[in-house]
C-alpha cells in the first residue's frame, strides 16, 4: 500500500497539469481540440486511479496481483499521454508555444514518478522508458535532432540511476523498519511472558484482570478466578533440586494451558509455584468443571525428568462474583486465595469454591 500512497500526489497533479499549461500559454486558444483531448485524457485516467484507490481494500483482498496490474496499467497510461505531449511539443509546430515549459515540467514529472514508484523499480523503469523513448526516437529519426536525442538519453540514464539508488535506499529502510517492528513485537511478547513457564506473567495478568474487572462492572459480567498451587512443591526442590523443580513447573504450566480450551480464558503464573486462571464470563459450575479437568490432568500425568518419575498434584481455590462499582478487584483474589488454603487444609489435591462473595 505504500506504493499507492506515494503515487497519490502525482495522481492529483496529473489531473490538472496539462490544463494549467495550456491555459497559462494560451495553447487552448490556438489548439482547442488538442487541448481538450489531452486534458480530458489526463483527467479521466486520474479519475480511474482514484476509483482504483477507493476499491483498493476489496480489490487487494480479492487478488493482489490484479490490483498491481491495474495500478501499473493506469500509471503507464498517464506516462503515455505525457510522453505524447512532450514528443509533440519538441517536434510539432502546433506545440511551439509550450515547448520550453514542457521540457521543464516533463523533467520534473519524470523525476517525481521515479521516486514515487521506487518501491517497484521495474515499474518505475518501464514508466521512464515510456516517457522518454518516443521523444528520443522521434528526435533521432524523424526530426533529425541527434544532439537533442542524446541529451534526453543522457537525462534518462541519469534519472534511471537515481531511481535505482532510491529503490535500494527504500529497500534498506524497509528492511530496517521490518526488523525493528519484529524486535518490538518480540520485546512486547517477552514483556508479557513468564520466562520459565512460557505462559503469561503476573504483570500481564494484573493488567488484563483490571481491564476485565472494569468491563464486568460496566456490563454486569460475572468474573471467575482460579488460584492453583502445586502441592508439596518445597519437597520437590529439597529432594530433587531447583532445576528439577523448574522443569516440574513447566510441566504443570503446559498441562494447565492444554486443559483450558477457550481462547479468551487467561492462564498466568501468579508467583512461585502458584498459577492463576481468569475465566471469561463463566459461572461457578463451569469453573468447577474446568478446575476438575486441570486437577485430574495433572494428577494422571506423571512428571518425568531424566530418570526421575513421580506424581504431582495441585490444590485449587475458586472465587466468582458479579462485580459492582463499590467492590475492589482484590476481593476476588483474596476470596480465591482463602479457598485455596481451605483446599490445602482438606488434604490437598482438592478443589474449593469460595462462598464469601456469593
Amino acid at each position: 500500500m505504500d506504493l499507492l500512497r506515494r503515487s497519490m500526489m502525482g495522481v492529483f497533479a496529473y489531473a490538472f497539469l496539462l490544463p494549467m499549461i495550456f491555459l497559462a500559454f494560451d495553447f487552448h486558444l490556438l489548439q482547442p481540440m488538442l487541448s481538450l483531448y489531452f486534458s480530458a485524457a489526463m483527467l479521466l485516467i486520474s479519475a480511474l486511479r482514484m476509483i482504483h484507490k477507493i476499491f483498493t481494500p476489496r480489490l487487494y483482498d480479492y487478488s493482489a496481483k490484479l490490483w498491481f496490474r491495474l495500478f501499473a496499467l493506469l500509471s503507464m497510461s498517464h506516462a503515455i499521454v505525457l510522453s505524447t505531449v512532450f514528443t509533440l511539443s519538441m517536434n510539432d509546430p502546433r506545440f511551439v508555444t509550450i515547448t520550453q515549459v514542457s521540457m521543464l515540467v516533463f523533467a520534473g514529472v519524470v523525476s517525481g514518478a521515479l521516486i514515487a514508484l521506487s518501491p517497484r523499480i521495474k515499474l518505475a523503469l518501464v514508466n521512464l522508458v515510456l516517457m522518454l523513448a518516443p521523444s528520443i526516437v522521434t528526435a533521432l529519426i524523424v526530426a533529425d535532432k541527434s544532439a537533442f536525442s542524446l541529451m534526453i538519453l543522457v537525462f534518462g540514464c541519469y534519472a534511471a540511476a537515481i531511481g535505482i539508488r532510491s529503490h535500494r535506499e527504500y529497500m534498506r529502510s524497509f528492511k530496517i523498519e521490518t526488523l525493528l517492528d519484529s524486535q518490538k513485537s518480540e520485546l512486547e511478547k517477552l514483556n508479557k511472558m513468564d520466562p520459565l513457564t512460557h505462559i503469561y506473567n503476573r504483570g500481564y495478568f494484573n493488567t488484563q484482570f483490571e481491564y476485565q474487572w472494569n468491563t464486568g462492572v460496566r456490563h454486569n459480567i460475572r468474573q471467575t478466578l482460579l488460584l492453583i498451587d502445586v502441592d508439596h512443591f518445597k519437597l520437590v526442590n529439597d529432594n530433587y533440586g531447583h532445576l528439577v523443580g523448574d522443569t516440574c513447573l513447566q510441566h504443570i504450566a503446559q498441562l494447565i494451558k492444554v486443559s483450558v480450551k477457550r481462547k479468551n480464558d487467561l492462564v498466568a503464573r501468579f508467583g512461585g509455584e502458584e498459577f492463576v486462571l481468569l475465566l471469561d464470563a463463566s459461572n461457578s459450575q463451569q469453573a468447577m468443571e474446568i478446575a476438575d479437568t486441570i486437577r485430574q490432568s495433572i494428577a494422571v500425568h506423571l512428571f518425568k525428568h531424566s530418570e526421575k518419575t513421580f506424581n504431582v498434584t495441585v490444590s485449587i481455590g475458586i472465587a466468582s462474583v458479579i462485580p459492582t462499582p463499590k467492590m475492589s478487584s482484590n476481593s476476588l483474589i483474596e476470596a480465591a486465595d482463602k479457598a485455596l488454603y481451605q483446599a490445602k487444609d482438606r488434604g490437598r489435591n482438592q478443589i474449593v469454591l469460595s462462598t464469601e462473595l456469593a
